[in-house]
């Protein structure tokens, strides 16, 4: 059997549940992994779990903690084959960032859309893949009715939050956002994935009765890391970057452990996927 080359794959929000456990598989492959988190404490522990990787303390929710994040990745590597935008939040108050951005659009939008065009270079020199981890919550809230629509005169919750549907707002903008990445960079492979409802610390700002019920329906991170690992393997050589994005799986019905394919909706609306990308211009200048 040939072995697998070795790729230079990048993981933000490698520190815990989905994103620890792909790095723990990829690892096994001896990929070249250049691993980021926010919890300097996690960082470290991940970096004695897994001493042949780069592990970055960086906070991606703001734009300093990109560019740093980025500069490292840009010290670590001279290309990479892959990289993985997987940072996530789910918190039950609003909150903004150190730069005043309302939180799920710091992170779940603006994090994947800057630290994509930061290291276009770097994926240039790779095989040019990204992976946006995404939720089957962009059509509808977890405790709510669909359809989800982005309120663009009002991307940051002010005027009422609502947390499930500031969650599934903002996983929308990231699917728009991975649309129009794959439309403006057509050398680019783009995905966007849903792993499934995945028991994770995602909640951990929340009630403890309430984590424990939504574990008891979701699966365990290495299985919802499968998707991701999978979108690693590289692609015959015969076969162009895939234009059509697709989700591998949908939530798992209620006591279930499995997850099964589905189609994924037909391609949003050209005009939405530019304006989610115009509106990031104007929210970082």
């Amino acid at each position: 059997m040939m072995t697998e080359p070795a790729r230079a794959i990048a993981i933000i929000g490698a520190t815990s549940g989905l994103g620890r456990a792909a790095a723990e598989q990829l690892a096994k492959d001896k990929h070249k992994l250049i691993l980021v988190g926010r919890d300097p404490k996690r960082a470290e522990q991940l970096a004695r779990q897994l001493p042949n990787a780069v592990v970055i303390d960086a906070d991606v929710s703001t734009m300093a903690g990109i560019g740093h994040a980025a500069a490292q990745i840009g010290n670590a590597a001279d290309h990479l084959d892959a990289l993985v935008n997987n940072a996530g939040v789910m918190i039950p108050t609003r909150q903004t960032t150190t730069e005043g951005i309302e939180l799920n659009f710091a992170v779940h939008h603006l994090a994947p859309y800057s630290m994509t065009s930061k290291l276009l270079p770097l994926l240039a020199r790779g095989t040019g893949r990204v992976v946006n981890v995404n939720s089957e919550g962009h059509r509808a809230p977890l405790f709510g009715s669909g359809p989800v629509r982005i309120d663009f005169n009002d991307l940051g919750s002010d005027h009422g939050y609502d947390p499930f549907l500031a969650y599934s707002r903002t996983k929308l903008a990231n699917l728009l956002f991975t649309y129009e990445l794959q439309r403006r960079h057509p050398e680019l492979s783009v995905v966007a994935l849903h792993p499934g409802m995945v028991r994770t610390d995602l909640g951990r700002h929340w009630p403890r009765i309430q984590v424990a019920a939504m574990h008891a329906i979701s699966i365990p991170a290495r299985k919802g890391a499968e998707p991701v690992v999978s979108r690693q393997r590289p692609q015959q050589s015969n076969m162009a970057p895939p234009r059509v994005i697709r989700r591998e799986c949908c939530p798992p019905p209620l006591g279930s452990h499995r997850s099964s394919p589905r189609p994924w909706l037909p391609p949003p609306a050209p005009g939405a996927q530019l304006r989610v990308w115009v509106e990031h211009v104007r929210r970082v200048a």
